[in-house]
């Protein structure tokens, strides 16, 4: 008897402690703040309905703007690692504004940097300190106008040339049916970025090479896609080793971000044969490119990004009265981290520029006929605009479309307490991460009531536009938004005309804004001045995205239609007549 009841006693003391615990890994509310009361009564929070519209949608902030939506509240949280603190969102652009320019209680957000923690020493993932400013002191010289405009934007430029060329070529060869450019767009811009990272020293070109194996066939050869609604699928050539690494090391970080736990899949896949592969390849190539540019720079000559980061530890060296450390590992992964950043953002933001400017008509021909009228000459003399023509003259809409696109495709900005805090009156404590939520209310749809007396007051004394009008719909695509007349009666860009935060705020702002606005106006402007983007196919023209580095469409479809005394056409010939 005695030893039943001793089993039952044990028993029910299992059931108290194992209850017990149960209920002290339930998520942990901030107290005030609001959350979902369901969510917080399951040990995985809200990790399990993130998950399942990710997997459907592969997007974290849309998933967060609907949180915010839910909650009708311009700061909530959500719980979605489990075991840990939650998550704050913040939809409230002065309030984020505040936050990122001028609270230094908010440092880099752990994650994005345990998210893409495989960059190694890329300088985007160090908190504010000195080895953020080392890394940051290697690549000053890089967004310079005196860089950019004589490196980096002629490389674009010549790029560029090369996508127009490839267009030409499958538009000969579709004969007025649609297909895909997401490939040919993500290569102008991995192309770009090697130009911009190694100059002459980096020869191989995945648009030259597709350009070569297409002009090799003929329309009759793609008989597969002689229905409209039926896009043409064009050969491709293979990726080189590195190539391969540049185009897949995003998906690993893709991976990771929306994993639980960051650093228990790098720390796993550090394990398998494939991610040791990836990064052995990523380590040789670009020491064998540190060492070209290390022969170019003793022999006077400056002109890549690499070049010039190793003056720059030379310089470093020099000043210091120590031997310079050309072998470091820093210059394998600043670079690398530059050209994977660079490339996947600005291929991403392009390809849905040329996914409005088709579903908008009227916004392209306008496009156009500013493009002409803003550079007379080219237009006069049937020719593409100079590098020089494109960089110089104010094209004001154009900067418009850009800003558009830009605002349409917003990535959430992430922020980490240092130490305890306040958001709006609401006590967050030290190590919360903060994302303020920029494709929600405020920015798509109207804001949210927010107590200005709970803003700091540097925040209130603000001068700034932080709402649109918002009797508009804000999720539409208007270019004139952002387009201001000053007092002369001239129509002039302004950047300040709304709340935006595609490029972040303040001194962790995004590094490479400049270089990627290059890019967009350059490519863009290309595009449009030389093809007419056609309706494509409803099936073809979804809007559904996928976010890692950046928000990037599921796909990108064309129909071309070649203005007339444009381009030249490439030395192909094409019958479209034994497909009709």
């Amino acid at each position: 008897m005695f030893s039943l009841m001793s089993l039952e006693i044990i028993g029910v003391l299992i059931a108290v402690a194992l209850y017990r615990l149960y209920r002290w890994l339930l998520p942990k509310p901030i107290p005030g703040i609001p959350y979902n009361t369901a969510a917080a009564k399951l040990l995985l929070g809200d990790a399990g309905d993130m998950l399942r519209e990710v997997r459907i949608t592969g997007e974290f902030g849309a998933w967060c703007a609907k949180q915010v939506q839910k909650m009708g509240a311009p700061v909530c949280q959500v719980f979605i690692r489990p075991f840990s603190q939650p998550w704050v969102l913040v939809a409230d652009f002065r309030e984020s504004r505040d936050i990122l320019m001028r609270r230094r209680e908010f440092g880099k957000s752990k994650f994005i940097s345990d998210g893409m923690a495989c960059l190694g020493d890329f300088h985007g993932l160090f908190p504010t300190g000195a080895r953020f400013k080392f890394n940051r002191q290697l690549v000053q010289d890089l967004m310079t106008s005196s860089f950019l405009n004589g490196h980096a934007g002629p490389a674009i430029y010549a790029h560029g040339l090369k996508l127009l060329e490839i267009l030409e070529v499958k538009r000969k060869l579709a004969c007025g049916r649609p297909f895909s450019v997401s490939r040919d767009i993500e290569n102008t811009a991995v192309d770009s970025m090697l130009s911009f990272a190694f100059g002459e020293n980096w020869q191989a070109s995945t648009l030259s090479a597709d350009i070569r194996l297409l002009s090799g066939l003929d329309a009759s050869s793609l008989r597969d896609g002689n229905v409209l609604e039926r896009p043409v699928e064009f050969p491709h050539t293979e990726l080189g080793e590195f190539l391969h690494v540049v185009h897949e090391i995003p998906k690993v970080v893709e991976k990771a971000t929306v994993s639980w736990s960051p650093r228990f899949s790098f720390w796993w896949w550090g394990k398998q044969a494939w991610y040791k592969t990836l990064f052995d390849i990523k380590d040789r190539a670009i020491r064998g490119q540190v060492k070209m540019a290390l022969h170019n720079v003793h022999a006077g000559r400056v002109e890549s990004a690499m070049e010039h980061m190793l003056l720059r530890e030379s310089s470093r060296a020099d000043k210091h009265d120590v031997e310079p450390d050309f072998d470091s590992h820093v210059f394998v992964d600043e670079i690398f981290g530059n050209i994977i950043g660079g490339h996947h953002t600005t291929s991403g933001a392009i390809m849905w520029a040329i996914k409005q400017l088709t579903r908008h008509p009227a916004t392209q021909s306008k496009l156009r006929a500013t493009l002409y009228a803003s550079l007379p000459a080219a237009s006069r003399e049937a020719r593409i605009p100079s590098f020089s023509e494109l960089r110089t003259t104010k094209i004001p809409y154009l900067d418009a479309v850009i800003e558009e696109v830009n605002r349409l495709n917003a990535f959430t900005v992430t922020r980490h307490t240092l130490v305890d805090t306040q958001i709006l009156g609401h006590p967050i404590p030290k190590g919360t991460e903060v994302f303020m939520v920029s494709n929600g209310p405020g920015f798509l749809s109207p804001h949210l009531p927010v107590d200005s007396t709970k803003r700091t007051e540097a925040s209130r004394a603000a001068r700034l536009r932080d709402c649109w009008d918002e009797s508009e719909d804000l999720t539409a695509f208007r270019p004139e938004r952002w387009l201001a007349t000053d007092a002369e009666g001239y129509t002039e860009f302004d950047g300040a005309a709304g709340p935006q935060l595609v490029f972040g705020l303040g001194p962790r702002a995004c590094w490479g804004r400049r270089l990627a606005k290059l890019e967009m106006r350059i490519v863009i402007a290309l595009v449009v001045w030389n093809f007419e983007l056609l309706e494509t196919p409803q099936p073809l023209s979804s809007y559904r995205a996928y976010e890692g580095i950046a928000r990037v469409p599921h796909m990108c479809y064309v129909r071309l239609k070649r203005i007339e005394g444009s381009i030249q056409d490439p030395n192909i010939l094409v019958s479209c007549r034994q497909l009709q």
